[in-house]
């Protein structure tokens, strides 16, 4: 039985699946697919070179790292901390093992949002580290804050436009069932992109009319595929990790904060370690 993982975006709310991830680390938890998107996609590289507490470390801010209690959301930048998220970190202390990557077997695919169409294109990467690199880096290009990404001769933006959880793709890919992570919990008012029309409606709608279309059905496909994901998981196709309770901003920059929702997500993880092992039926 192939069983994959699904991995949802959120910035620095994904602290939480951190927290998920490296209580499965512990317990040598194993996934022959993977697809993240956005944020997801840093989450989805470090489960597979299994390098535990990697990405709880840089998914905060770079002043956070260097031991301080706070950032600053404005002063320190949030384009420059996405570069450095990005690509200064596959280099920094905590070095990304892109040969163990590259050579480990497991499928792991990264979900972007295609500008020219407005629908969902999934990337793998094994021989390129820049290559890889860009593909993340385009997966959480979120518009109006990031500029989008060429790649191969198209544009591409966050993954989460149309692909929010890529737990679909997993059962595309011949997954027999599928474990989510989410950073949402029950009933949480997820981004609504028609309230910045005005920004988006000269930056997208003429020249990409199909994104600009589903940057305003987002928060549909959002209610739409939970409802799906509650069926299935009746139905016994999905299991689904999530917050019980509102995890940190997106940008949180309060060393606290980011503690308290990682270990919501370890803990978390813990105690639901038995349904776990029995949906996997290991």
């Amino acid at each position: 039985m192939k069983i994959g993982l699904a991995l949802e975006g959120g910035s620095r709310q994904t602290i939480f699946s951190a927290g998920v991830l490296d209580a499965w680390l512990d317990e040598g938890i194993y996934f022959p697919y993977i697809s993240g998107v956005s944020a997801g996609c840093h989450a989805a590289m470090n489960f597979v070179t299994r390098q535990r507490d990697r990405f709880r470390y840089i998914i905060q801010p770079t002043k956070i790292q260097k031991g301080s209690d706070k950032a600053h959301r404005i002063f320190d930048g949030i384009q420059k901390e996405c570069y450095a998220l990005h690509y200064n970190a596959a280099y920094g202390d905590m070095p990304f093992d892109f040969h163990l990557f590259f050579g480990s077997g497991v499928e792991c695919e990264f979900g972007l949002t295609c500008l020219e169409t407005g629908r969902s294109e999934f990337f793998q990467e094994y021989m390129s580290e820049k290559r890889l690199l860009d593909i993340v880096n385009a997966s959480s290009a979120l518009p109006m804050l990031f500029p989008m990404v060429q790649i191969d001769g198209k544009h591409y933006a966050d993954g989460c436009v149309t692909s929010p959880i890529p737990f679909q793709r997993a059962f595309e890919k011949g997954c027999d069932k599928v474990v989510v992570v989410s950073t949402h919990y029950p009933g949480e008012i997820v981004t609504d992109f028609r309230k910045y029309r005005v920004i988006l409606n000269p930056m997208f709608k003429r020249k990409y009319p199909d994104f600009f279309r589903a940057l305003m059905l987002r928060y549909k496909r959002y209610e739409k595929m939970f409802a799906e994901m509650e069926k299935l998981e009746k139905a016994g196709k999905i299991l689904i990790f999530r917050p019980e309770k509102e995890v940190c901003d997106l940008f949180a920059t309060d060393r606290n904060e980011l503690d308290e929702s990682y270990n919501m997500g370890l803990e978390y993880a813990k105690r639901r370690m038995g349904d776990l092992k029995a949906f996997m039926e290991i």
